[in-house]
């Protein structure tokens, strides 16, 4: 597949809405599950098994953000190796599922930023969670690149 490299002006102007009204649901329901994290059931889930309470940096996980984006990033990456495999990287539909809700859904810099907090509590845990964030992603990817079994 040869992408298009060269748009018109419609073609531009059509790719830009997409992308922004895909990003803009994308962004709109990652806010709502960010709401999530904020629940007692979700506090005391994540202390569970800890018997003298967790340390501080622990609390600072951006849990549900990791889980958004592994699920972000395995459901986009199934997505571009099935139904969107033949479409051109500048496909309206492509930018508005991928670039647009995908990349609105998942965000590894608000993740990142979270991680500041982490690091001014623990170094060492703050290095843990950045390489468990990069790892979980790379494996989500992966997952969503294998063939199903039948």
């Amino acid at each position: 597949m040869r992408a298009n490299v060269t748009l018109t002006k419609r073609q531009l102007v059509v790719a830009i809405a997409s992308v922004t009204i895909g990003g803009a649901i994308g962004t709109l329901l990652r806010a709502l599950l960010l709401r999530i994290q904020v629940q007692h059931w979700f506090e005391s889930l994540v202390d569970a098994g800890s018997s003298s309470g967790s340390p501080l940096w622990w609390r600072q996980i951006p849990w549900v953000l990791l889980l958004i984006n592994c699920v972000g990033v395995f459901i986009a990456t199934k997505v571009l190796v099935g139904p969107l495999r033949a479409h051109d990287p500048n496909d309206p539909t492509r930018l508005l599922v991928i670039t647009g809700f995908f990349g609105g859904l998942t965000s590894y810099s608000g993740l990142f930023v979270s991680l500041a907090a982490i690091w001014h509590l623990s170094v060492p845990a703050s290095v843990g969670v950045t390489l468990f964030a990069l790892l979980t992603g790379v494996a989500a990817g992966w997952l969503g690149l294998r063939r199903q079994v039948r």
